[in-house]
Formats: structure tokens, sequence, C-alpha cells
């Protein structure tokens, strides 16, 4: 795993003070102009003190802001500057919505933005977890997929998937359905569980059933200290940088899906040519029903 200084400063961006991501928001919009400025520069562009800026870099792994600085410089060295035909500048793939903005400048900037948080997952996600959890799944007696509000239909997207597979899989829209499920579980099965803030009061319920019934929990989740990273066996996030007219979830949902599908092809490599096969009787049982719907 690669590390990337942008990224870990979005990957934590929930995890700063008020003041921190006053700093974190000014650097990763003033990329070029902060590679430049001293400490004491940047505190004052920032309206923050010192110490603060200190703290801020801790909370990044830094010790020190030389250190800190050298490795933005080396960063955005990497970095190709793109200028689309709009006069857009794309330093850094997440590009702010303004309420002047036209159509074709949302587009771009929400193409580039979510390209960007693709790109972070290799910076986020931590290989050994997304190992652990792909053995969990893979080894699983049961899988049981549960997500509240808009991470539902995640939660039932990994459910199609892997059922296609012939993995013993259940999904509810339901809370309550996915709570009895859960206490009928055992230490042979595993609970996915997926929420943007991990504070969902209905995914920690299910998340606090599972432990009773001794099962594994992966939580799929934005927010490095939330209470369902805390809780699961095994975490895996995605981006927490959120912009301006952006929905709260609108970019994480997506990069969801893709930890997901790692999930869900690595499992299906690990089961081999049973796969295969699997997915072709899968494909063969809703043929017909296709044909049906095209006459």
């Amino acid at each position: 795993m690669e590390d990337n200084l942008f990224a870990t400063i979005r990957s934590r961006f929930n995890t700063l003070s008020e003041s921190q991501k006053n700093i974190a928001d000014f650097i990763l919009s003033n990329k070029s102009e902060t590679v430049r400025m001293t400490i004491n520069e940047l505190s004052q562009k920032c309206n923050v003190s010192e110490p603060t800026v200190i703290r801020f870099i801790n909370k990044l792994d830094y010790s020190s802001y030389k250190t800190f600085r050298l490795d933005m410089a080396g960063e955005l060295s990497k970095e190709t500057h793109t200028s689309s035909q709009n006069g857009i500048k794309i330093e850094d793939g997440y590009q702010n919505i303004e309420a002047y903005d036209d159509i074709d400048t949302v587009k771009q900037k929400v193409v580039y933005s979510v390209g960007c948080a693709v790109n972070d997952l290799n910076n986020i996600i931590n290989i050994d977890d997304l190992k652990i959890a792909v053995n969990l799944i893979y080894e699983a007696n049961s899988i049981l997929f549960y997500g509240s509000g808009g991470s539902s239909v995640i939660a039932m997207d990994a459910y199609h998937k892997f059922m296609r597979i012939g993995k013993n899989v259940s999904y509810d829209l339901n809370a309550h359905f996915s709570l009895i499920k859960i206490c009928h579980l055992n230490q042979n099965d595993v609970v996915v569980l997926i929420s943007h803030t991990g504070e969902s009061k209905e995914v920690l319920q299910c998340a606090e059933n599972a432990k009773k019934s001794g099962c594994k929990i992966i939580g799929i989740t934005s927010y490095l200290n939330s209470d369902l990273a805390k809780i699961s066996d095994v975490a895996l996030f995605s981006s927490t940088y959120d912009l301006k007219y952006y929905t709260d979830a609108m970019v994480s949902r997506l990069i969801q899906l893709v930890i997901l599908d790692m999930i869900y092809v690595s499992v299906s490599l690990k089961m081999g040519e049973e796969s295969k096969k699997m997915i072709e009787k899968s494909r063969n049982a809703i043929s017909g029903a296709k044909k049906g719907m095209s006459k």
C-alpha cells in the first residue's frame, strides 16, 4: 500500500477538529501555495495558532513540519495538472461545485471527484484487512448483508453478487428482520454492515446482536473513528472528504460498491472452478426470464 499525503488528509478528515479541518481544506485547495509556506504563514492563512498546525500534522503521523512539507512537495510533483476546456484547473481530483456552475462543469467536477476517490482506495484500504474480510466471507457458513437508508442499496447489490456464486446469503430492507436473523447466527457466520457515518442506530444494533451471537462483523464505513469501525472485527474505509452541494454519502456509496467488488472478485478467485460453475448456473436460471421480457 502506497502512502499518499493528500489521500491521508482526506481519509482522516472526520477525525480532525474544526480548526484542523480548516487547515485541511486550505491545503487541499491550495497545494502549490501551501508547499512554499512556513508554519507561521500557514497558521496565519488559516486563522489558527501554530500549535494547532502542529496538532494537525501530528494527526497525520508527522512530528516535524519540515518533513510534512517535504512529503507534500513530493506528492505535488507527482500530480498532473489538467485544465478542462471550460478552464477548470484540476489540481486535486476533488472539486467543489459552485452555485454558478453549468451542467458541463458539474459533469467534469463530479467525474474528477469520483475518480480521485477511487484512486484514494489504493492508500486507504489496508491490504491485510482486505485479506481478512475475503477469508471470512469465503469460509463463512452464511453471510448477512445490512445497510440502513442509502446504504441499503449497497447491501442489496452485494447480496445479489454473492448469491450468484452460490453463497448462503441473506438481505433485508427491514432492520427488524435482520436483527432476528442475526440472533440465530453463530461463530461460523459473518455479518457485513454498511454505513457511511458508521453511526446508524439500526446498523449498530445489528452489530451488537452479532457480537452476542459470536459471529464475525465486517464493517464498511467512511469514518475511521466511528462506532461501527470500533465494534467490527475488520473495518474497510471509503473516502470521507465532503464537498459543498454533494449529498453526505454521494461519493462514498460508489466507493463502497468498489470495495465490495474487490471482496467479491477475490472470493470468486478463491473458489476457483466452483465459482464459474455457480455463475453459469445462475445465468442459466434467469436466461428464460430475460428472453421472455424481450418478446
